[in-house]
């Protein structure tokens, strides 16, 4: 006559099953959670696009004159893009999920606690109407992002990617 319960043998069953369908599902969960960062991330280059296309609709169709950082020296006089932009963007949109720095010597958490913004950029658009070829570059602008991450955030596997605002408005991981 058996009395209600499990037996030691059958718990260790369960258990083992529970185990080895939690190592099957965690790495496709953790993938999923990164792709879901990226994708935010490119969401927010997307808004930001917005955002500096209502800023160059407001000033005669120029680009924000920023200054780079934190790769290089902050210029004197030139505002971060985000001090000119973001009167047309919320405040949630400059922090990419994954922004992490990998720089030791980098005394701030993120990129954006310490500089504003998860996002640099490109310095090309500087005194540039939106359209215009900058002078003396042998590539076309929309060839090159005009605002990107500040460094390669998003690592899948062995690959890492860094996600980029173009100027005809499209958003892209490259």
């Amino acid at each position: 006559m058996r009395r209600g319960g499990f037996t030691l043998v059958e718990l260790l069953v369960v258990v083992a099953i529970m185990s080895m369908l939690a190592a099957i599902l965690l790495p496709v969960t953790a993938r999923a959670r990164a792709y879901a960062r990226k994708t935010h991330c490119l969401s927010n280059l997307g808004q930001l696009g917005k955002a500096i296309t209502l800023y160059a609709d407001d000033y005669d169709h120029w680009y924000p004159c920023c200054s780079v950082m934190p790769s290089t020296e902050p210029k004197p006089g030139l505002p971060r893009i985000r001090d000119l932009v973001e009167f047309y963007a919320s405040a949630e949109v400059f922090e990419c999920p994954d922004d992490k720095p990998t720089d030791p010597e980098y005394t701030f958490p993120s990129y954006y606690e310490g500089e504003g913004s998860s996002y640099e950029w490109g310095e090309l658009c500087n005194h540039l109407k939106v359209g215009q070829q900058p002078p003396f570059v042998p590539f076309k602008l929309e060839l090159v992002p005009i605002l990107r991450d500040y460094e390669a955030f998003h690592r899948r596997g062995s690959t890492i990617g860094i996600n980029g605002l173009y100027s005809d408005g499209h958003v892209q991981a490259y």
